[in-house]
């Protein structure tokens, strides 16, 4: 009988890991599994930076995780997303290897989904931004807006595409 309760256990659990996404991460979906590198553009309007990003499934579908690097690790950061059963909501805190952290709210829109963060530690430099995520022609097509001494910047426009070989780099 404890052989079975195992078995049974261990099955389960590769089920949960193979499943889906939680329904309130749907939205999601198309983003995750995949990693994405700047084809175009950045969210500061430099087009010199190239952003890896890994968008995977965490938890068994209950997060996501994205790990990015700019510039081959010059600049990185990690994101873990999930839903606030409480707020109702998808939220994610960022955490950077430039001393600062966000928190933020993404919400699902028609075709893509939108961000807002808030910026905390850092002692300059944005406290907001915005942006919103869409899929067209298997890329990854995007705009960003930063607030800086009270005020919202020009929108930034750039594009990903799907990198399968890539990798973030993190030190």
């Amino acid at each position: 009988m404890r052989t079975l309760f195992i078995v049974l256990l261990v099955l389960s659990g590769f089920s949960a890991v193979a499943g889906e996404p939680i329904k309130e991460l749907a939205a999601l979906s198309p983003f995750a599994g995949k990693t994405w590198r700047t084809a175009s553009g950045s969210v500061d309007g430099s087009e010199n930076a190239t952003d890896i990003s890994k968008w995977e499934w965490a938890m068994h579908g209950r997060a996501v995780r994205i790990t990015h690097s700019v510039n081959g690790g010059s600049y990185a950061g990690e994101s873990l997303i999930h839903w606030d059963g409480q707020q109702e909501k998808i939220i994610f805190r960022y955490v950077t290897t430039a001393s600062f952290y966000t928190d933020g709210i993404i919400t699902p829109v028609e075709g893509g989904i939108e961000v807002h963060e808030f910026v905390r530690g850092a002692k300059s430099g944005p406290t907001e931004t915005r942006s919103a995520y869409m899929l067209k022609d298997g890329e990854m097509h995007g705009w960003a807006q930063l607030k800086t001494d009270g005020e919202w910047g020009e929108i930034s426009e750039f594009r990903y595409e799907e990198a399968p070989d890539a990798v973030p780099v993190i030190d």
